[in-house]
C-alpha cells in the first residue's frame, strides 16, 4: 500500500522540491502551508509520515507537532522537522515538542528518502507489533487487553452520538467435553468454527473479543437491543446444524446495552452481559435435564 506524507512549510519552493521528490519515489503527498490548516487536513487523511517546517505564519512548527501529538490521529505519527536553522536548542525544542528526526535546508534529496523511508518502515513495524499484541493467536479476534480501551471509546462516542450499542457475552458448549473426549486439536476447531461463523456474520464495525477459553465478547456499535439478539440467534441456530464428532456445536449467550444516558461502566457492561450468559447456560442445562 502506498505511505501517505503530508508537508507543511509555507514556502512555495519547497513545497515543490519535496513533492516531486516523495512523489517520483512512489509516496502519496498531501500538502500544506501552514499548522493550521495542517491539523484541519489529518482529520480527513491520515498521513503515515509529516515532514513539518519551523518557522511558519501562525502556529510555528513546534507548537503544530504538540497539537499534532495531542491529536488521536496523529499522536503516534512519525514527524521529521524540515528546516534551516541547525543549532542544537532548536533541535532540542523539535525533539521535545514531539519530533522524531530532524532534516537541515538547504536539504538532499536522497537523505530525505532515506529518513523517510527508515522512519515509516519502523512505524509500519511498531504497528504490526501492536496489533499481534492485541489479537488472539489462536481465532485472530481481539484479545481482552483491547477490551476496556475499545468500550471507553464506544461510550464517549455514543454519548456524543446519542446513541445506544450493544454487549453480546458468548459461552460455547461442550469445549471441555470435546478436549477431555478428542483432543486440544479438535478443541481448537470447535472454537474456531464458531469465530468463523460469527466474523462472517456481523457487520465490519462490530468487535468480537476472545475472553479467555471458550469465552468471547461481541461489541455491536450502533445497533438496538431487539437486531443484536436475533442476528446472534441466527447465527446460533446455522451452527447447530454442524458437528464435532458427534457433539453438536451450541454456544449460550447473554446481553448488556449502553445508551447515552446511562451512567454504566466498561466493567458494569461486561458483568451485566456475563451475568445474563450465564442465566441462560444454567436454563438450557436444566431443561436438558
Amino acid at each position: 500500500m502506498t505511505s501517505t506524507i503530508l508537508i507543511v512549510d509555507d514556502e512555495p519552493n519547497n513545497l515543490d522540491v519535496l513533492n516531486n521528490c516523495l512523489h517520483n519515489a512512489g509516496f502519496k503527498v498531501l500538502a500544506a502551508t501552514n499548522g493550521k490548516t495542517a491539523i484541519k487536513r489529518v482529520a480527513y487523511v491520515k498521513p503515515d509520515l509529516i515532514l513539518l517546517d519551523v518557522n511558519m505564519p501562525g502556529i510555528d512548527g513546534f507548537e503544530t507537532c504538540r497539537r499534532l501529538r495531542e491529536n488521536e490521529i496523529t499522536k503516534n505519527t512519525p514527524i521529521i522537522f524540515v528546516t534551516a536553522l541547525s543549532d542544537i536548542e532548536t533541535k532540542l525544542k523539535a525533539f521535545r515538542a514531539g519530533g522524531v528526526d530532524y532534516i537541515t535546508k538547504p536539504f538532499v534529496e536522497e537523505e530525505v528518502l532515506a529518513r523517510v523511508g527508515v522512519h515509516i518502515r519502523l512505524e509500519k513495524t511498531l504497528e504490526k507489533l501492536e496489533e499481534l499484541s492485541l489479537k488472539d493467536t489462536l481465532t485472530g479476534a481481539l484479545n481482552r487487553r483491547s477490551v476496556y480501551k475499545v468500550l471507553a471509546q464506544q461510550i464517549e462516542f455514543t454519548k456524543k452520538a446519542k446513541e445506544c450499542f450493544v454487549l453480546c457475552y458468548l459461552d460455547i458448549d461442550n469445549l471441555k467435553k470435546i478436549n477431555d473426549n478428542y483432543g486440544h486439536a479438535e478443541g481448537d476447531i470447535l472454537i474456531n468454527t464458531v469465530v468463523s461463523s460469527l466474523k462472517n456474520m456481523i457487520r465490519a464495525s462490530d468487535y468480537v473479543f476472545r475472553m479467555g477459553g471458550d469465552e468471547f465478547l461481541i461489541v455491536f456499535p450502533k445497533v438496538k437491543l431487539q437486531d443484536s439478539q436475533k442476528l446472534i440467534e441466527r447465527i446460533r441456530q446455522n451452527l447447530n446444524k454442524q458437528k464435532v464428532h458427534d457433539i453438536v456445536i451450541d454456544f449460550s449467550f447473554g446481553f448488556s446495552e449502553y445508551c447515552y444516558k446511562s451512567d454504566m461502566s466498561p466493567k458494569d457492561l461486561i458483568e451485566i452481559a456475563d451475568e445474563n450468559m450465564y442465566k441462560a447456560k444454567v436454563k438450557k442445562k436444566n431443561s436438558q435435564n
